[in-house]
């Protein structure tokens, strides 16, 4: 069976991590003081899971199983309730570990997504099981994590992968991969996967898939929800004042399916990576996107909206 490009190119251990070498020392000197219990901060795809994961792998062998029974772990903590968080975490903390002289491991992916009580759930279990238990948590907002649960952890920052960094890790799997992309094509995958490591494997597999030479054409056709060549007409016609070809443009793009948080979510990409924009006029364009993206979040999805913001964005691009 062939393996996905996510798990074939996933670091195992910490020595496979070629970013962040900083926090990898760190984490080898926790290691070394047996001071495990850390809180990882990350976006989605900056690599908190693989990184969990290759401490498990250092800490208990590289042919540990994740699913063996020294090891729990919670990442669908929506579904649970606090009854969960009561019972079954105290039962796992309090029996004994099965490897002999190393500690049990409870992994808490997206902490931040769970309420105070079930976190307060979780401080008390820190406190009580320590010495038989390792706590590894991960979010990506630590504002939603309790103080009191931060202040008895290691909290460890990720940062995001530079475009080097990324390029590098797309240039070490489009040659063991053998595939065709040129230059263009490699700049656009890395600047749109949004600094998703993740992201950028997944576009990778599906050129491989594809099995053909990639151009710009067909990368901007497949690495992306809404064709920034649609966008980039769309911003041509706003700069040149025609506003009724941006909105002929626009709802084109409504009848093909795409929502209203579609088309806004894919400007926003657009307007970061584009150089048809002076950095200047890009300032001015995001607040103005942030402004639409909020009101259909939080006040309701209409797609009148769209042609308020165009009419907006024209205005903005003729200052």
């Amino acid at each position: 069976m062939l393996e996905h490009f996510t798990s074939k190119y996933q670091p195992k251990l910490l020595t496979d991590f070629t970013i962040n070498n900083d926090l990898i020392d760190i984490i080898r000197t926790l290691a070394a003081m047996d001071n495990l219990n850390m809180l990882f901060i990350g976006n989605s795809g900056s690599g908190r899971t693989s990184l969990i994961q290759a401490i498990i792998r250092e800490y208990y062998g590289e042919d540990i199983k994740l699913n063996h029974d020294n090891i729990l772990t919670i990442n669908t903590l929506k579904e649970q309730g606090i009854s969960y968080y009561r019972s079954e975490v105290k039962i796992f903390c309090q029996t004994s570990s099965l490897i002999k002289n190393k500690k049990k491991i409870l992994v808490l992916d997206d902490i931040d997504i769970i309420n105070e009580q079930s976190q307060q759930v979780f401080r008390n279990c820190i406190d009580k099981y320590s010495n038989n238990v390792v706590f590894l948590a991960s979010c990506s907002n630590t504002q939603k994590v309790i103080e009191s649960l931060q202040s008895r952890m290691n909290v460890l920052n990720i940062k995001s992968p530079s475009e080097e960094q990324l390029k590098n890790i797309a240039v070490r799997i489009i040659n063991a991969e053998n595939i065709n992309v040129n230059n263009e094509v490699l700049s656009f995958i890395v600047k749109v996967c949004n600094g998703s490591i993740r992201i950028l494997i997944n576009y990778l597999e599906k050129f491989k898939l594809l099995n053909k030479s990639i151009d710009f054409e067909l990368a901007n056709k497949v690495c992306t929800n809404i064709s920034f060549i649609e966008l980039e007409k769309y911003t041509k016609y706003c700069k040149e004042n025609k506003l009724s070809n941006a909105l002929k443009l626009i709802n084109s793009l409504i009848v093909k399916g795409y929502s209203v948080t579609d088309i806004l979510d894919s400007y926003f990409t657009f307007v970061k990576i584009t150089d048809t924009l002076a950095e200047e006029k890009k300032y001015n364009i995001i607040p103005l996107l942030c402004k639409y993206i909020a009101i259909f979040h939080d006040i309701h999805e209409d797609e009148i909206e769209l042609s308020f913001f165009t009419n907006n964005l024209i205005n903005l691009l003729q200052e």
